[in-house]
């Protein structure tokens, strides 16, 4: 099945990788920082469910995902499936990679497969692109900011 990945720029934060763990699993306050995702409702554990609007320009959109992932403090992803797993399904994964004790890289990405991700891409692509940069850059601040 052919498959589409949207990613985020990849990111340097000057803080250590726990501190942003933190901050990226710190659902409850995604609204003080993260312009993409600013409201997300879970449990942090392995098949929770995710309940989360998502900014799509001028619009938000409801959005309900998955655990999928957690390997704490390195990468946490969710996915979706909307009608039958081979119409889409998408998986978003965030991760973090220790640079040093002091600073790590953020990247975020979302693979799309099934036979609407042409017409998924082309009509929400360019908006979850500049979204995963937001977060990126808001996670950057976010975090850096609480290490002060």
């Amino acid at each position: 099945m052919a498959s589409f990945t949207i990613r985020s720029d990849p990111v340097t934060i000057e803080a250590p990788v726990e501190k942003v763990w933190r901050v990226l699993t710190d659902f409850e306050r995604y609204g003080e920082w993260n312009p993409f995702t600013p409201d997300v409702r879970a449990d942090l554990t392995m098949g929770a469910r995710v309940d989360m609007r998502v900014t799509m320009g001028a619009f938000r959109l409801k959005q309900t995902e998955i655990i999928c992932a957690l390997e704490p403090p390195r990468r946490l992803a969710w996915r979706t499936t909307i009608g039958a797993r081979w119409l889409l399904h998408a998986v978003r994964e965030q991760r973090l990679e220790m640079l040093g004790n002091e600073s790590c890289r953020y990247v975020t990405e979302d693979e799309f497969k099934g036979v609407l991700m042409p017409l998924v891409i082309l009509l929400t692509g360019g908006f979850v692109r500049r979204g995963f940069n937001a977060v990126a850059a808001a996670l950057k601040q976010r975090a850096e900011a609480e290490t002060g």
